[in-house]
């Protein structure tokens, strides 16, 4: 694994907020879910899966599958690329299921 530069300490914060990240908006999805019905989840492929599987299972599924390709981008060192794909969920699911969740 790779490290910060001009550090010695390995960058898993990175992973690690992107897997807190991925399970807040898997609680956030579920409490959405539990509320407004399957309808309001924005991925349509996410949809069609719980169709079939339940969305439990597609859920939990689904947020595995990210923070395992999030643990090769760690393994890869690629922290900035990590680092970003943070950021993006946080502004494309995290505040919009906050601004939901919240009327």
């Amino acid at each position: 694994m790779g490290t910060l530069p001009g550090s010695q300490t390995r960058a898993l914060w990175a992973l690690a907020l992107f897997a807190a990240v991925q399970i807040a908006d898997g609680a956030m999805t579920a409490a959405g879910v539990a509320v407004y019905g399957s309808g309001i989840e924005g991925n349509p492929l996410l949809r069609v899966v719980a169709e079939g599987a339940g969305f439990g299972v597609t859920l939990v599924g689904a947020k595995l599958v990210a923070i395992t390709f999030a643990a090769l981008l760690q393994h890869r060192a690629m922290h900035l690329t990590l680092a970003l794909l943070t950021l993006m969920y946080v502004g494309a699911a995290i505040l919009p299921w906050t601004f939901v969740l919240s009327l």
